[in-house]
């Protein structure tokens, strides 16, 4: 029987980002309680970068929770916005801003690795690049991996695909 391999990702589509961003927009223009107060929420396509800008820090949680709840409706998972800065914007305002993950960066892919080993697996991964390729003759045991990969709950939007 010919081995079975599958692709452990970290990746998001960036369209359904952009879709939930201007989802966002519309529901904070529309909030109440946001009025007469800084509320943005800046969105980079080509930087993979989020902006939030706000009078206070209680209308900053707001607005990302609208954004992070349009998001997972879209089925794009929150774990792919890293915090990168925390600044304080004009006036007693504040500013965060995020990075959109695309890959798995190589310290967490060796993580992943290492788990596949530890735990014996009959399967074998290799690093290329931001994708960690897992062969294995048994379909069953690529199952397992992935189940275990979900267990370790990395701060990535982890996805798995590419199954032959």
């Amino acid at each position: 029987m010919a081995d079975s391999s599958m692709d452990i990702m970290a990746s998001v589509d960036v369209h359904e980002i952009d879709n939930a961003w201007q989802q966002a927009q519309k529901e904070i223009a529309q909030r109440w309680d946001f009025k007469g107060k800084t509320a943005l929420i800046e969105w980079n396509k080509g930087e993979k970068k989020v902006t939030a800008t706000a009078s206070d820090k209680a209308v900053l949680e707001a607005m990302l929770d609208i954004f992070k709840t349009k998001l997972s409706k879209r089925g794009v998972n929150v774990k792919a916005m890293e915090l990168k800065t925390e600044e304080p914007a004009t006036g007693q305002g504040i500013r965060q801003i995020y990075n959109i993950i695309e890959g798995i960066p190589a310290d967490k892919a060796k993580i992943i690795t290492k788990l596949i080993k530890e735990k014996k697996f009959k399967a074998q991964a290799s690093i290329q690049g931001d994708v960690i390729r897992v062969t294995s003759k048994s379909r069953d045991e690529l199952q397992a991996v992935q189940a275990a990969v979900r267990e370790l709950d990395l701060p990535l939007p982890i996805t798995f695909g590419n199954y032959k």
